[in-house]
């Protein structure tokens, strides 16, 4: 007879080890194991058999009451027994105790290892859909090989013959938080924790209308292990509505990213974006993409 099968809370420091063998274990294959994701996870569950674990699901709660199943990992050898049920249950029934009203799978919280469900993880897509949730879109992360990069022709020119001119900030100051919560309230957030540098782009009265947040190695991103240990990210790319259709997004991109290549940055990501043929033409291609899904918490 299988093992019974108790659950318990989730130590994320205590519980490291297990998490990478459980990791390894489940989809090892087209994702390695990756520590920096790892080391920001938050409450969660962890499903012992034998007095071995064999499942876990960590969860986090984010603003505005909603939440975010970060990750949810069952060993092969006992999945199809209803522990990935049972785990995911348990991780909304923390969420609900934290007072939160809506859950998405991948993100929701302050920290996600993916925007949503890999695609390439079809197991996990499917998991979900047999349990009612209902992915509404696809989300995508790009990456581009920056030590060949060349800033695609007519990309600046167009952004200055509409009188824009581009700058970097050492870091999110005072006039680059009050841009982001006047515009981009959703990116606040991430802006406030930012340790690496702002590019800042004004109009020909010296406002600003677009920001983005880049970063080189070392450890720009979670992804190192897959994308190399000179990898460097681009992220939060927003331009204001009045701005928007003069190029001001797209020469913000190629400047961050010669600006990493110059770093010494070898690829360059970009994640959770609908935005394929925006970053297509600044050099970007696909490498990754998620289903996205959110569901209401009933109280």
């Amino acid at each position: 007879m299988p093992e019974p099968v108790s659950l318990r809370d989730l130590d994320p420091v205590g519980d490291r080890v297990a998490l990478e063998w459980l990791w390894a274990a489940a989809i090892g294959d087209a994702w390695p194991v990756l520590p920096a994701a790892l080391a920001f996870l938050g409450a969660g569950v962890v499903a012992e058999a034998g007095g071995e674990p064999v499942g876990v699901v960590a969860v986090e709660a984010g603003g505005n009451r909603r939440g975010g199943v970060q990750l949810l990992l069952v060993h092969p050898s006992v999945q199809r027994q209803g522990i990935g049920t049972r785990l995911l249950e348990a991780g909304i029934e923390r969420l609900r105790a934290l007072e939160v009203t809506a859950v998405a799978l991948g993100s929701g919280g302050r920290d996600y290892l993916w925007p949503g469900v890999p695609e390439d993880l079809p197991g996990a897509a499917g998991f979900f859909v047999a349990r009612g949730w209902r992915f509404d879109r696809d989300v995508l992360d790009l990456v581009a090989d920056l030590r060949r990069y060349q800033v695609p022709p007519g990309t600046m020119e167009r952004a200055e013959q509409a009188g824009v001119t581009i700058e970097v900030h050492a870091g999110p100051d005072a006039e680059v938080l009050a841009f982001e919560a006047a515009n981009f309230p959703n990116w606040l957030l991430a802006f406030q924790r930012a340790t690496s540098p702002v590019l800042v782009a004004r109009d020909r009265a010296g406002a600003m209308v677009g920001s983005l947040l880049f970063r080189g190695p070392p450890d720009a991103t979670i992804l190192t292990p897959m994308l190399g240990a000179d990898a460097g990210t681009i992220g939060c790319v927003g331009v204001t509505a009045t701005a928007r259709g003069a190029g001001v997004g797209s020469a913000m991109v190629a400047r961050a990213s010669e600006l990493l290549r110059d770093a010494g940055t070898g690829v360059c990501h970009i994640s959770w974006t609908e935005r394929e043929w925006f970053y297509r033409r600044v050099g970007y291609l696909p490498w990754r993409r998620y289903h996205m899904a959110e569901r209401p918490i009933r109280g």
